[in-house]
């Protein structure tokens, strides 16, 4: 009876993933709701379905029909190299080369003093993405490893050396943490998991990203022209077509899909 069971279970979860798989697989229709020219800007997406384009020191920021809301500007500091939007009301600005982190409210205005990595003693910071409770997590380039500085810019957490922890010698180019998870990519190397302490999960052997997007359980990604969702819990992925074949990056808030093709975003509403 036992076994039974056990059998009927997993065969209820199969028929759950499969459903999962065949609704991002199945035939779509992409509207075109708008075109931003890029212009050689980088840009992300938040989960109100509003648009962040940024180059050189500056950053504007769209809504879905792709009117232009707010602009932001600082030549303080250099170039911009990362933008992190996963707090929509507490957007993280970081410049590598000096390095500083500038916090930003929804309307792209000051949100509080820069500080800077460097001032806690990690002057060789690459990567900086945001954290629960208003932290940030830090990667130390010097040390190869990951810090956690809290609200008050102390030391929270601290993952270690990871050529001694791990065994491994990492250049990774993104920095993630989303529903308690930290996501570090390396693109020789894979994904690194950590737990909310700094603690190694595992690592998600898809290599080759330069970035990627994690909405719910699933890992939106673009590869071969295609776009992927892997599955974060069952480790199952599938594919489907983007709205152009030559697009190289996406994402996909709600249903509103956000592709970059050449020097153009386009956004699309999926039907």
């Amino acid at each position: 009876m036992f076994f039974r069971t056990r059998k009927f279970f997993a065969f209820l979860f199969f028929c759950a993933i499969s459903i999962l798989l065949f609704s991002f697989n199945q035939a779509k229709t992409y509207i075109l709701v708008c075109k931003l020219p890029l212009e050689g800007s980088l840009f992300t997406t938040d989960n109100l379905q509003n648009i962040y384009l940024f180059r050189g020191n500056s950053m504007k920021k769209y809504n879905s029909s792709g009117k232009l809301l707010y602009t932001y500007s600082d030549k303080s500091y250099g170039i911009i190299s990362a933008v992190d939007v996963n707090d929509p009301m507490k957007i993280l600005v970081f410049f590598k080369d000096f390095p500083e982190i500038v916090l930003l409210d929804n309307t792209l205005s000051l949100n509080g003093n820069p500080f800077s990595p460097s001032d806690a003693g990690y002057p060789l910071t690459t990567l900086v993405c945001t954290s629960h409770d208003n932290g940030v997590w830090l990667y130390d380039a010097q040390n190869f490893q990951l810090i956690r500085l809290d609200v008050n810019l102390n030391i929270a957490q601290k993952t270690g050396n990871f050529a001694q922890t791990l065994a491994i010698s990492l250049n990774p180019d993104y920095l993630l943490e989303y529903n308690n998870y930290v996501y570090l990519n390396d693109s020789a190397q894979g994904i690194l998991v950590f737990d909310s302490y700094g603690t190694y999960y595992k690592t998600i052997p898809i290599t080759g990203l330069r970035t990627f997007q994690i909405r719910g359980d699933d890992m939106f990604y673009v590869a071969k022209n295609r776009i992927h969702a892997f599955h974060l819990k069952t480790i199952m992925e599938d594919e489907t077509k983007a709205p152009d074949t030559l697009a190289t990056e996406v994402r996909i808030e709600k249903n509103f899909l956000y592709e970059k093709y050449k020097d153009t975003l386009r956004v699309f509403e999926i039907k």
